[in-house]
């Protein structure tokens, strides 16, 4: 670990807390938080939960003030696929923040889940438009770090008024578009093969 890792309280882990990590495993899938959105927050938890349902292993990564910086979040991806189980199946899940390392999952040719992604960002906009494996971009019309003329390839999930966080005003309604993206999430890891 860096000082700067070590600065921003970089870690990786199985999730949830407390899971004793196999030395290999059939599928796993590594959690990129935003940078104050971590995995206990509501729409990567309901991820993990339901990726976890279907028998994917849950690495997760976290932080502490992470600096906006593209060289700091692929450290924290490749940290996380060192330390994780070995695997036949590899998925990236990163919600905002997160989807900074987008360069460097299209380089390990590794499919993804983007929730939220920057593309106001020059480079994880031009990465998502030409990702080179399955990858499922999901947003809001109400976010502004998705500019309408955005065009990532693969699929799109793309919530009429949900912001940055997802939510559309109101606990039920914002759960309710929450369950929509753990459902779709869960439609698109069973297509990888």
């Amino acid at each position: 670990m860096t000082a700067d890792e070590s600065n921003h309280q970089l870690r990786t882990g199985a999730w949830p807390p407390g899971t004793v990590a196999p030395e290999r495993v059939d599928k796993r899938v590594i959690v990129l938080p935003g940078r104050a959105y971590p995995i206990e927050a509501p729409l990567l938890y309901w991820t993990a939960c339901g990726l976890l349902e279907d028998g994917w292993f849950v690495q997760s990564v976290s932080w502490h003030q992470p600096p906006l910086d593209r060289g700091f979040v692929c450290t924290a991806l490749e940290s996380a696929l060192r330390a994780a189980p070995e695997a036949d199946r590899t998925l990236i899940v990163a919600k905002s923040l997160g989807t900074h390392a987008a360069s460097a999952a299209a380089r390990l040719r590794l499919p993804a889940v983007w929730l939220t992604p920057v593309l106001t960002d020059a480079v994880v906009a031009s990465t998502l438009s030409a990702y080179p494996m399955p990858q499922l971009s999901i947003a809001g019309t109400a976010d502004p770090l998705w500019p309408v003329e955005a065009r990532p390839t693969g699929e799109v999930m793309y919530v009429e008024g949900a912001d940055h966080g997802m939510e559309v005003g109101g606990v039920r309604p914002s759960n309710a578009v929450h369950m929509d993206v753990v459902d779709r999430v869960r439609a698109f890891a069973r297509t990888l093969t």
